[in-house]
């Protein structure tokens, strides 16, 4: 015969494990939902991406510039998003500010690329890059990203494809500074 101390006992143990086990399966669920699809690039294999997609020599800049505006404001990581003061939130690899460049449903925008601030956030970085191609084509050029007028601007970018074993060149003539 069972005591009700032992059913009690038993009871509390069950409750326990079944505890246990829900915690595990909504750890696992938030697991699974998370975004898989964010990177955070070598600096070669991003390189590499930049100069496929046409962006080495893009109006007088090479590789070497993007590449280093993309370690400054990102560390080439697909996911980052940080918030400026002004209410406006800058994201991606570039980090494109939501005021001008896209909607983040939030910030008043001119989403002057028309996308999804959401879309600048996954490694699929084609959007992205055609995105920058508007930046710089702007009046600002480059200087849109103050990364690059205080990290890149005047330096040897040479330094950003050592070892990437690629055709594109360091540094190309710049018709924007």
């Amino acid at each position: 015969m069972v005591s009700v101390e032992q059913g009690v006992s038993k009871r509390l143990v069950v409750d326990v494990i079944m505890r246990a086990c829900g915690t595990v399966t909504v750890i696992l669920t938030m697991l699974m939902i998370s975004p898989m699809d964010t990177k955070i690039y070598g600096r070669c294999n991003l390189a590499m991406k930049l100069e496929k997609a046409g962006l080495n020599g893009f109006l007088g800049y090479s590789i070497g510039d993007w590449l280093c505006v993309a370690h400054y404001e990102s560390g080439f990581d697909t996911s980052f998003v940080d918030y400026n003061p002004d209410g406006s939130s800058e994201y991606g690899i570039f980090q494109l500010n939501s005021a001008w460049w896209c909607d983040n449903g939030v910030t008043p925008t001119q989403n002057l690329c028309h996308m999804e601030c959401s879309d600048l956030l996954n490694y699929h970085i084609l959007d992205d890059i055609m995105c920058v191609k508007q930046v710089v084509s702007s009046r600002n050029g480059m200087n849109a990203w103050d990364s690059w007028t205080r990290h890149c601007y005047g330096h040897d970018l040479s330094q950003w494809l050592k070892g990437c074993n690629m055709h594109a060149k360091p540094e190309t003539k710049r018709m924007i500074s």
